[in-house]
């Protein structure tokens, strides 16, 4: 089973990043499972969400305490993630433009950029949910095509054509810490 734990601050669609996620998996033949943890969160506050994957029915419904993938929604998030638990082995998937200083493989995509690049802006934030979708989608060998179907559902066509772009460009553009980005990119 791979477990992925989600942090992010309110407003910025961590939950919607989640069942997004969860949502795509399962077109693919995955089981999925969402975990929204809500507590007194508020816009800006420190929150978080999980997702489990597996190719047969999950049972466990207990919280997220060692995922093997960790994202972080911003890089200030990294002591807080680190802090809930992760996995010997986990990966992290950040928003960040360079390596963030753990021992650990980690996966960067420019959220911020791509979100601003593609209008995705909300109240004058920019609203990365999807991007890191895209990118997470590509860490985790879940085929663009899925994710673009999901994406298309889940917003009508004039929301859903940004939407899907920044996705694709987070997906094509995401690249492992031990990797010059040129190398993982598709274009």
């Amino acid at each position: 089973m791979r477990e992925i734990r989600i942090h992010g601050r309110g407003g910025q669609g961590v939950v919607t990043l989640a069942e997004l996620l969860a949502k795509s998996a399962i077109k693919t033949g995955l089981e999925a499972q969402t975990l929204p943890f809500f507590g007194v969160e508020r816009r800006g506050a420190a929150v978080k969400a999980a997702v489990r994957l597996d190719h047969t029915p999950i049972k466990v419904r207990s919280q997220s305490y060692k995922p093997g993938i960790l994202v972080l929604m911003s890089e200030n998030l990294l002591e807080i993630g680190l802090a809930d638990g992760i996995a010997d082995e986990a990966v992290i998937v950040v928003n960040a433009e360079k390596p963030l200083p753990v021992d650990k493989r980690q996966w960067l995509v420019e959220a911020e950029k791509i979100a601003v690049k593609h209008n995705l802006v909300f109240g004058g934030e920019p609203f990365i949910n999807v991007p890191m979708l895209g990118a997470l989608c590509r860490v985790l060998d879940l085929p663009f095509p899925v994710l673009e179907e999901t994406l298309q559902e889940q917003w009508s066509e004039d929301k859903a054509k940004p939407n899907i772009a920044a996705a694709r460009e987070a997906y094509n553009t995401v690249w492992s810490a031990g990797q010059a980005k040129e190398e993982n990119s598709n274009g």
